[in-house]
């Protein structure tokens, strides 16, 4: 049975680039069929050798990659079987091996998968090919519920392929956090999960990890999530707190709100900026804003412990 790419498959489908240097291989890691396939940035490849860089491109492959894009992983399949199967030493086997990889995956077929994308990490020459095939190695292992090896991998590739520009950092961490938490160390974990809330804030994982940290998501229902931001003026007529809030986001703030509320009975409208998971991160916000010539609270207000 076909079942759908993944959330990040389709996503790495579009930027590897190839063994030559005439073409770029769409990646494939795990998003749905329709997030940013358009989006996806093509990067040029240098051929490891002279003969390589002349090679015509398989047609098999390139149907392949268009069935994976497509979502129909078991449409591409028996074309990338027969591809390696007639042509095993082609210098777009470890290619085909990673596309096959890729489409056993997206049917679920995760175990079989691993192999294909670890014969594609070992017949590789090229480094953006292999730190992909790594990423969906970590993949399958966490589909498995591997969670200690998952994050083992995820970390090795943050740690070592930091420099492959088609290799999505926020996804990586992302899953490193998630395989971490589900391996029983949470507070590694939300490490994890904070890198991408502050260095990716436009990005895809952005609410994923949020939902995921437990700052964000208490285990007490009654209790709401945690989340500090900083004062910045109160007025008693929304025009005025809107027209504020626009100065603070054109000055490059960011997360700023006017929140309504009352004192003795009579509306108030705050403006806030920032969004900390901690009392930490909020106290250096503070501290950062002051410098800027920007008095601020914190709000909701840290009490501090009697000395």
């Amino acid at each position: 049975m076909t079942t759908g790419i993944s959330t990040s498959m389709c996503k790495r489908f579009a930027a590897i680039p190839l063994l030559v240097g005439a073409g770029c291989l769409a990646t494939l890691s795990g998003c749905s069929n329709k997030e940013k396939d358009e989006d996806v940035a093509t990067a040029s490849a240098t051929a490891p050798s002279a003969a390589a860089a002349t090679a015509p491109r398989p047609e098999a492959l390139t149907a392949a990659i268009n069935d994976i894009r497509n979502g129909k992983p078991n449409e591409a399949e028996p074309k990338l079987h027969a591809f390696l199967e007639a042509e095993p030493k082609s210098l777009y086997a470890p290619e085909a091996h990673y596309l096959l990889g890729q489409a056993l995956a997206a049917q679920g077929q995760h175990e079989d998968a691993k192999k294909m994308l670890e014969k594609a990490i070992d017949d590789t020459k090229d480094r953006t090919l292999k730190a992909l095939a790594m990423l969906g190695r970590a993949d399958c292992n966490m589909a498995m519920g591997s969670f200690s090896l998952a994050s083992r991998q995820y970390h090795w590739i943050e740690t070592m392929y930091r420099d492959v520009k088609a290799l999505p950092q926020d996804e990586v961490m992302f899953k490193l956090g998630l395989a971490t938490k589900n391996a029983g160390s949470p507070q590694t974990a939300d490490y994890w999960f904070k890198q991408v809330i502050e260095l990716y804030a436009t990005g895809p994982y952005f609410e994923k990890a949020k939902m995921e940290h437990t700052a964000f998501n208490p285990t007490d229902p009654d209790v709401a999530p945690r989340e500090y931001s900083l004062k910045v003026s109160s007025f008693g007529k929304k025009e005025k707190a809107d027209a504020e809030a626009d100065i603070l986001r054109e000055k490059g703030y960011r997360d700023v709100q006017v929140i309504e509320t009352t004192e003795n009975s009579y509306p108030v409208y705050r403006v806030h900026i920032g969004k900390f998971a901690n009392k930490n991160d909020a106290i250096r916000a503070r501290t950062d804003a002051e410098l800027a010539g920007l008095n601020t609270m914190i709000y909701p207000p840290i009490v501090e412990a009697l000395k």
